[in-house]
């Protein structure tokens, strides 16, 4: 029995080894040509653009937690009316409630649009482009730099 459990942290370890390091926004310098750049001009356009970042990052993180509270309400609702029909015949029908609204809370909390790519690379997609539009040559994918 004691296998399992150190299965499953190997399996755990490895899987998060396995993960390349994401830098976050504060850290995000993008990869331009630095032939005719000004390095103090640089560093505050740099700083600029990641405050628009900041802002753009925290609407889309508030956007994204009101509808993980949508989607678990709705989830919590629709278990619990699965779980009332699902029990109706027996005598525990308060418990096929309870655990049809923990999965529907469960399954609303894990569902929607959370585009992994937009929420890792969409801030520093916005830094790119800010940086672009002040005319940086930016070298790297946009927002992977």
């Amino acid at each position: 029995m004691q296998r399992i459990p150190v299965t499953l942290f190997i399996a755990a370890t490895a899987v998060l080894a396995a993960c390349e390091p994401v830098q976050t926004l504060a850290e995000y310098r993008p990869v331009v040509d630095t032939a005719r750049v000004r390095p103090a001009k640089y560093e505050a356009d740099l700083e600029q653009c990641r405050a628009i970042a900041f802002k753009v990052e925290a609407e889309y993180k508030e956007r994204q937690q009101k509808e993980m509270q949508q989607n678990m309400m709705v989830g919590i609702l629709v278990g619990a009316v699965a779980g009332a029909v699902a029990g109706s015949n027996s005598g525990y029908q308060g418990d096929y409630i309870a655990a049809g609204a923990a999965t529907g809370a469960m399954a609303g909390a894990t569902s929607g649009d959370y585009d992994h790519d937009l929420v890792t690379y969409g801030p520093r997609r916005v830094v790119d482009r800010c940086m672009t539009g002040r005319g940086y040559n930016v070298l790297t994918d946009p927002g992977k730099a």
